[in-house]
């Protein structure tokens, strides 16, 4: 199946990471077709993609691609059941939206005999405007309301790290069902809680025991099991499949050290954990990422602007 992906945008390069990452940790066969505004694979199984992404607003078949004229002469041939709701996402503002609504909604109808229902359709057909025209019928429809709701844990801390960022950093490091994933700096949990959900085996530890102790309470409160440390995390002697984790930066210096240092000494007991897999990092420079390329091959890097002065840097390395 040639599926579309509606990418939520928010960055530039995450969500088409996510989707590759999520394809290899679920065994899925995929080819890339194309990505820019939008994703575009060929693709055998979409359910298990859309139960763990985060950064994607739907999935779609594609039924046909080109000009207005190619776009009506596949609805001629068109079968549906059921009644449906012509909806268009509309990017490069080639076409008036209003108009493709109108023209393709009325044909749909003619061609199949189905009724318009706005409120409750049993299909959702979808039209992409960016560069062609994608006529689509939606598939899964991504829940990221979750990802909202889970931003209210009993304990939380001012800067915190949004659930669905923590989605996708989990994903992005291919993270299966039943891998241990740990989290040497898990603060309040929400990368903990992000790959439990994903199906993971979870251990976070952190270094401050009144943090450690609301982490608790937030897992707890998602019904998670998770071994949580308070302790440095070199300190720390343990298994892991994949570590996927947000280093500390800025002036509060982890346990009042140079950060450097720290970097350093936590990539090379990462190295301990770790026979093989995954590591996804957040840092505050480029420079960092050097450290880890000292221990891990550099597989991808993502800036991530967080407000005017801030940005990180979410890399991935492999061992």
């Amino acid at each position: 199946m040639l599926a579309l992906f509606e990418l939520s945008g928010e960055h530039a390069t995450l969500p088409i990471a996510e989707i590759r990452g999520i394809c290899e940790a679920e065994e899925i066969e995929c080819m890339e077709v194309y990505h820019n505004r939008i994703a575009i694979f060929e693709i055998n199984d979409v359910k298990k993609i859309a139960a763990r992404v985060s950064m994607s607003h739907s999935i779609n078949e594609i039924i046909g691609i080109g000009g207005i004229n190619e776009i009506e002469k596949v609805i001629k041939d068109m079968e549906l059941n059921g009644s449906f709701r012509i909806e268009v996402v509309n990017y490069d503002k080639k076409y008036d939206s209003y108009e493709l609504k109108k023209k393709f909604g009325k044909l749909v109808s003619d061609i199949t005999g189905c009724k318009v229902s706005i409120k409750n359709p049993q299909n959702i057909i979808k039209i992409f405007s960016y560069k062609k025209l994608y006529l689509t019928k939606e598939i899964a429809k991504i829940d990221r309301k979750q990802y909202e709701m889970r931003k209210a844990k009993i304990f939380q801390v001012p800067i915190s790290m949004h659930p669905r960022l923590a989605r996708a950093m989990v994903n992005i490091a291919r993270v299966k069902k039943s891998q241990i994933v740990v989290d040497p700096f898990c603060g309040t949990g929400t990368i903990l809680i992000e790959a439990a959900l994903a199906g993971a085996k979870v251990i976070g530890i952190e270094a401050k025991n009144w943090i450690a102790e609301g982490c608790r309470e937030n897992m707890e409160y998602f019904g998670i099991d998770c071994k949580i440390y308070n302790d440095d995390m070199r300190n720390v002697d343990l298994k892991a499949d994949a570590v996927v984790t947000d280093f500390p930066y800025g002036r509060a210096a982890y346990v009042g050290e140079e950060i450097k240092k720290l970097y350093g000494e936590a990539f090379e007991k990462i190295d301990e954990w770790i026979e093989s897999g995954y590591i996804m990092v957040g840092l505050s420079n480029r420079k960092e990422i050097d450290i880890g390329k000292k221990f891990f091959e550099l597989v991808e890097i993502h800036p991530y602007r967080v407000h005017k002065s801030l940005t990180r840097f979410f890399a991935l390395f492999k061992k």
